[in-house]
């Protein structure tokens, strides 16, 4: 359970939050981001925060800064590059005489060359608490290269309680999201409009700018804006707004030169938003970008043409850009936020599952047995419950499930028993790959329970269950995808609220009254 000595800790959250001047980019809004679930996990009087912004205003509130860092028992620390070139080795050594843990979130991928030429920092960095990185592949690096044994994931997450509805339009609707700047890649656009016009083709595309300008790019983008009648700049977005708007178009483009970007939020905002991206190959986008499902990564260097290429594929295929759509909004479910109290700190509620159906390997329980191993392994097996119910019709669970402390068989239920048994649950687990499957009855009951399920994409299974709406459906044989289903619903207490309320919209679609209205019908004829 939570841990109650470290429930009363005091946090700090340190970092560039822009607050002064309202600025809105991929440092601020994470550095937004971790202190709002901060404040929303272990209660907002349990945490403060210090904006480094207000340093170029006022150099002497530096003092409060560090007043406020020798206070604190826990700091989630998120530096760009100066502040921790700069402050960090201070706020280290203070961290040894205060005795307050350090956990850095980084932002970007650019850790491990910025430490190459920094020994001092290395040798601290790998004595603090924990670094928190965005990608798989600069948790391997700094792990390789530095020997650190203090690195885990964090991914780049956004609250999100927004569901995008379809829209037509007869031109390909494309978007750019970020600051505007050549580095990230509006260059690459305007060349797009450049053989949109040489081809004739300005009345099948609009392309819309949003993010704010970059001083030294200004007069290049303005310039070029101008030149085009399907080309617009509107500005940057609030944070309110900006799936409502990205949802009205088709694609985003990302052809971003940073090499080494950690994880664009421009990229996850498009997928809550429910469109593609198409982006250049930064050091870690084959991480976030599911090439050809949902979005496109192109070469980073010598790209230009194979992302036209690709933009002009979707204009002509909108079966496939609607295909794009579905996968990208599915996706979006990789960056829901994580649970600190389970991540950081450790402890925090679980999920309770149940699993309803005959109980034999065919029904997915050895998909289940290498769940256990992998939820084992990333120490969420304590979080995890999964009962079930249903006739044993071999001996593949006594053999290989029983031995697991997560596994309770409860016997079979009687059918009045099945709907108030599956109200004590969270969600309902039906991972089979029977060949004889049709459609499974647990399903609807489960749904008119208000329960989220997570099946393997079976048979029908996706007629019961639509993913990322009142569930999620799983690679058949991917024990994988079964697990980051179990996170989402044990990080994300919101979205599963939401994915019971769908449920229970779902299950009307089976209801006894529709079925009498369809049998009154066919008496009739």
């Amino acid at each position: 359970m939570w841990n109650k000595s470290i429930e009363m800790k005091k946090l700090l959250v340190l970092g560039y939050f822009g607050y002064e001047t309202n600025q809105l980019d991929g440092q601020t809004v994470k550095t937004r981001d971790v202190c709002r679930l901060a404040e929303e996990q272990l209660g907002k009087q349990k945490v403060e925060y210090f904006d480094t912004q207000c340093l170029r205003r006022n150099k002497l509130s530096v003092f409060h800064m560090f007043w406020m860092v020798m206070r604190c028992k826990t700091l989630f620390y998120l530096p760009a590059h100066n502040n921790l070139r700069v402050f960090f080795p201070l706020i280290f050594i203070l961290s040894k005489i205060f005795g307050y843990k350090i956990h850095y979130f980084v932002v970007g991928g650019w850790l491990r060359e910025f430490l190459t030429h920094l020994p001092v920092h290395r040798l601290m960095l790998g004595r603090i608490a924990g670094i928190h990185a965005e990608t798989k592949r600069l948790k391997s690096e700094l792990e390789e290269y530095y020997q650190f044994d203090n690195v885990d994931i964090f991914p780049n997450f956004r609250f999100f309680e927004f569901n995008p509805r379809t829209t037509e339009s007869d031109k390909l609707r494309i978007v750019f999201m970020a600051r505007i700047m050549k580095q990230k890649g509006i260059d690459w656009v305007f060349l797009l409009a450049d053989y949109i016009v040489e081809k004739g083709l300005k009345d099948k595309y609009s392309i819309t700018f949003f993010g704010p300008l970059a001083d030294e790019d200004r007069e290049y983008f303005e310039r070029n804006v101008e030149k085009y009648a399907f080309v617009e700049y509107r500005g940057p977005l609030q944070p309110s707004e900006i799936h409502e708007t990205l949802s009205r178009y088709d694609v985003m483009l990302l052809p971003t030169h940073f090499y080494t970007e950690g994880l664009p939020g421009s990229v996850v905002d498009a997928y809550i938003s429910g469109i593609p991206v198409i982006v250049t190959e930064w050091k870690h986008s084959h991480e976030f970008v599911d090439d050809g499902k949902s979005g496109y990564i192109v070469p980073f260097e010598n790209g230009l043409q194979q992302m036209i290429k690709k933009v002009i594929l979707l204009e002509t295929d909108r079966e496939l850009l609607n295909k794009m759509k579905a996968n990208a909004l599915a996706k979006r479910m990789d960056f829901a936020p994580p649970c600190l109290k389970k991540q950081i700190f450790g402890g925090g509620e679980s999920v309770k599952m149940c699993y309803v159906s005959r109980v034999e390997k065919s029904k997915g329980l050895d998909t289940l047995v290498e769940v256990s191993k992998l939820l084992s392994e990333g120490g969420l097996d304590g979080y995890v419950k999964i009962d079930f119910y249903g006739q044993k019709t071999d001996s593949y669970f006594d053999r290989h499930l029983s031995g697991i402390a997560m596994y309770e068989y409860r016997g079979v239920l009687q059918p009045d028993e099945v709907i108030p048994t599956l109200k004590q649950y969270d969600a309902l687990v039906f991972p089979s790959h029977y060949d004889g499957e049709g459609c499974p009855g647990i399903m609807v009951e489960a749904l008119s329970a208000s329960l989220p399920i997570i099946a393997s994409d079976w048979k029908y299974n996706n007629e019961f269950v639509s993913n990322g709406d009142n569930g999620f459906l799983c690679e058949t044989f991917n024990p994988v995808a079964y697990v980051d289903a179990i996170k989402v619903l044990l990080t994300n207490g919101t979205l599963r609220s939401r994915m019971a309320i769908r449920a229970y919209e779902r299950s009307k679609d089976y209801s006894v009254s529709k079925a009498r209205v369809q049998v009154k019908g066919y008496i009739g004829q």
